[in-house]
């Protein structure tokens, strides 16, 4: 089973995303966690948790059955779990891997 986590805008006219309606954070599968990277919004969870907090007004967070869930839930769902391993992927100094390329 996995499971893709989204950022959403809940605001259009103070879009905080560059114009997108949500951008991909990543994907829980095979119990791991891959992360997409998002360069114009941050480079690392700690950024990613930054990001959202400044926002979290203009946004939420839902997963691809469209359940909004909160920052907590998406640590506990997503980002407590391992990396994912695999050549085309980027590992980080706190040990999340990465993809530059979409994945679903």
């Amino acid at each position: 089973m996995s499971n893709n986590y989204y950022f959403r805008s809940t605001e259009d006219a103070n879009n905080v995303l560059g114009g997108a309606v949500e951008i991909h954070i990543g994907q829980y599968a095979a119990h791991s966690c891959l992360l997409m990277r998002q360069d114009t919004f941050y480079k690392s969870v700690i950024e990613i948790e930054a990001f959202y907090l400044k926002n979290k007004d203009n946004l939420e967070i839902v997963d691809e059955c469209d359940r909004t869930i909160t920052w907590a839930q998406l640590q506990t769902r997503l980002l407590s779990a391992g990396p994912r391993f695999g050549h085309r992927y980027i590992e980080d100094e706190a040990g999340y891997t990465w993809s530059k390329e979409e994945f679903c």
